[in-house]
C-alpha cells in the first residue's frame, strides 16, 4: 500500500475544515482534506455570520465572493411572529431588528465588513473553490478508517467509499473538523463537558416552495410560526424558493420516525397558510441543542476545531463563527510550525488561546438560551448586566486572549458591554479597524498583515521600520512595518488610529497574521531592533537568532 505524505491532513469538509484548508493553502502549506460525503452539504445549518468570519474571508481574498454569495439574503432583517406566512401582512407585522440597530451601527465602526447573513452551503462552495484554486488537495467520498500517532506525525488509513480502496497517508499534523459526533475525538478519548439535551429534539427541514412573492419587499431573517396546526421557525435560504423550517417534538411522546417527509410537508403548508403552493422536502437533519466544550483540543499532533471541539447553542448565531475563529487562529500557527519558522510552543498556544474563548462563547450562548427575554428585548441592559450577558459583538469579535502567543496581555476583559472599548490595541485583542489609504487604495488597517506579521506604528515610527526590516532578515519571517497617520505611507487622514490603539506618535503594535495584537510598545524604545527581535522570538517560541 502506497503511503503519501502531507504536512497537514484535515478531516471534514464543513465550513471549519474548508476554512482551515483554504487558509493553509493560502499560506503555502500543502494540505489534504478528506470528506466521507460526495460533496459539500447542500443543506445549510446556519445563516448567521459574525464580523470576524467575514474579516477572515477578506484576508484570504474572498471578500467579493462572499458578498456575491450573500446577495440573496441582503434584504433579510428582523424576527417576526406570525400565525401563518400568507395570512399576515408582513409590512405591518411587529418586527424585532436582527441585529439590533445599535449593533449594526457599531459593527460599521469596528469592522470593514458589512453585517448580513449568508447561507452556510454557499459559504462552503466559495471555500471549496478557493481551497482548490490555492492548491489544496480535496478528496470527497473518502472516510478516515483509523489513525495512529507517533512523536513525529500521524498515520491514517483512508477508504474510498465508492471503490472500497484503502490508502495510507502520513501527516505531520491532523486537524479534526469532523463535526459534533467527531470520530477522531472519540478515537482519542477526549471528553466533552457541559449540558446536552437542551430543549426538545428538533428537525431542520430544507424544502423548496415558491414563496418569494409572499415576502418580497418585507424580507425577514426568520419568522416564529404559531398556529393550531404547527409551531416552528421559518428561515429563508434565498428569499425565493429555498427555505428551512425548524420544528420540534416532545421526547417520550413522539420520535423522529413520526415525521416522514409527507408529514413535514404538511406542517410546512400549515405554516405557509396556503395549500395551493407546492412544497417539496429536500432533506431533513435531526438535531438537539447542547452546550459542550472539549476538555482539551490538542492531543499530540491532532488538533480539534469547530463542532468537534465545541457545540454552541444557536441563540446569538455564534456557532459557525466560533468555528471559523478556530481556523483563523490555527492555520497560521500550523503554517509557521511546518515551515520550521516557529517552535512547538506556537502551536500549543492554539489551546491556550481558543479553549477559554470556546467556553466563554458557549456560556454566553447558553445565557441567551436561558434568558430569551433578555436576548430579544433591547431595553433590558440592566438586567443583562446582572446575569453577566455580554454584548453580542463582545462575544463574537471583541473578546480577548489572556495567554498564548502574546506579550503581556491584560488579565481580564475590559468590558462585557462595550466592544469598541475592548478593541483598544491591547495584546490579545483584534487590531483596531480604521479606513486608511495605502498605495492609492482605500483599505482597512486589518488588511495590513497580509498573511504575515505587521508592525504598525504612529507617524513618527521611522526607527521601528528600520528595526522591522532587520528583524525580518534575522529571523527569516515575513514582517513589514507601516507608519499610520497623516501624510504617512498608510494615510490616516483623520489621524486618530494611533491613539485608538494606545500608541503615541512613536509607538508600535506587532500584529499577527490572524489580525490579533501580539505586543504593544506605547512609545519609542532605545534599542528597537533588539527588543523587537526578543518579542517576535518569544511569540514564535524560538531562539533570538537567525533561523
Amino acid at each position: 500500500m502506497t503511503q503519501e505524505h502531507y504536512p497537514v491532513l484535515v478531516v471534514g469538509a464543513g465550513t471549519v475544515g474548508l476554512s482551515t484548508a483554504a487558509a493553509l493553502a493560502h499560506y503555502g502549506v500543502p494540505v489534504l482534506l478528506v470528506e466521507r460525503h460526495a460533496a459539500t452539504t447542500a443543506h445549510p445549518r446556519a445563516t448567521g455570520v459574525q464580523p470576524p468570519v467575514k474579516e477572515f474571508f477578506r484576508s484570504l481574498g474572498l471578500d467579493e465572493r462572499i458578498r456575491a454569495a450573500s446577495a440573496d439574503l441582503l434584504p433579510s432583517n428582523g424576527k417576526v411572529d406570525l400565525e401563518t406566512l400568507a395570512g399576515t401582512d408582513l409590512a405591518t407585522a411587529p418586527r424585532i431588528p436582527t441585529p439590533p440597530i445599535e449593533v449594526a451601527e457599531l459593527t460599521a465602526k469596528i469592522s470593514p465588513t458589512p453585517l448580513g447573513p449568508c447561507a452556510q452551503d454557499r459559504i462552503d462552495l466559495v471555500l471549496r473553490k478557493a481551497a482548490e484554486e490555492k492548491g489544496a488537495d480535496l478528496r470527497f467520498n473518502t472516510r478516515l478508517e483509523s489513525l495512529r500517532q507517533g512523536e513525529s506525525g500521524v498515520t491514517v488509513t483512508l477508504i474510498d467509499t465508492v471503490s472500497g480502496k484503502r490508502s495510507t497517508v502520513r501527516a505531520d499534523y491532523l486537524v479534526a473538523a469532523d463535526g459534533a459526533a467527531s470520530s477522531v475525538r472519540r478515537e482519542l478519548g477526549i471528553e466533552m463537558q457541559g449540558p446536552t439535551g437542551l430543549g426538545n429534539p428538533m428537525i431542520n427541514v430544507l424544502f423548496t416552495a415558491e414563496l418569494g412573492d409572499l415576502v418580497k419587499g418585507n424580507e425577514f431573517a426568520f419568522a416564529q410560526i404559531t398556529n393550531e396546526h404547527t409551531e416552528g421557525i421559518l428561515l429563508t435560504v434565498d428569499n425565493r424558493d429555498r427555505w428551512i423550517y425548524h420544528l420540534s417534538y416532545k421526547e417520550g411522546e413522539e420520535t423522529l420516525a413520526d415525521y416522514p417527509d409527507e408529514r413535514c410537508a404538511e406542517l410546512i403548508r400549515a405554516a405557509i397558510g396556503r395549500d395551493d403552493i407546492p412544497v417539496e422536502v429536500v432533506s431533513t437533519i435531526p438535531w438537539r441543542m447542547s452546550a459542550r466544550v472539549a476538555e482539551r483540543v490538542i492531543e499530540g499532533r491532532v488538533i480539534l476545531a469547530g463542532d468537534s471541539a465545541h457545540t454552541i447553542p444557536p441563540i446569538g448565531a455564534f456557532g459557525m463563527s466560533s468555528g471559523v475563529g478556530d481556523a483563523c487562529n490555527l492555520a497560521w500557527k500550523l503554517a509557521y510550525t511546518v515551515k520550521e519558522q516557529a517552535g512547538p510552543g506556537l502551536l500549543r498556544s492554539y489551546e491556550a488561546e481558543r479553549l477559554p474563548i470556546m467556553r466563554f462563547t458557549r456560556d454566553q450562548a447558553l445565557l441567551r438560551f436561558q434568558h430569551l427575554d433578555l436576548h430579544w428585548d433591547e431595553e433590558k441592559d440592566g438586567e443583562r448586566s446582572k446575569v453577566a450577558m455580554a454584548d453580542p459583538l463582545v462575544t463574537a469579535a471583541a473578546y480577548q486572549y489572556e495567554a498564548g502567543a502574546l506579550i503581556d496581555p491584560p488579565s481580564t476583559l475590559r468590558s462585557l458591554t462595550r466592544p469598541d472599548e475592548n478593541l483598544d490595541g491591547s495584546p490579545g485583542t483584534r487590531v483596531p479597524h480604521a479606513w486608511v489609504e495605502h498605495q492609492g487604495k482605500r483599505i482597512s488597517v486589518l488588511d495590513l498583515p497580509d498573511s504575515g506579521f505587521a508592525l504598525l506604528t504612529g507617524p513618527d515610527g521611522q526607527d521601528w521600520a528600520a528595526a522591522a526590516e532587520e528583524v525580518a532578515a534575522r529571523l527569516g519571517v515575513p514582517l513589514r512595518a507601516y507608519r499610520v497617520g497623516p501624510q504617512c505611507e498608510v494615510e490616516d487622514a483623520e489621524g486618530g488610529w494611533a491613539a485608538s490603539a494606545g500608541l503615541a506618535s512613536d509607538g508600535a503594535l506587532l500584529v499577527r497574521p490572524d489580525m490579533v495584537v501580539a505586543w504593544r510598545s506605547p512609545g519609542a524604545q532605545d534599542q528597537p531592533a533588539e527588543l523587537l527581535n526578543q518579542v517576535l522570538s518569544r511569540v514564535l517560541d524560538r531562539s533570538e537568532t537567525a533561523a
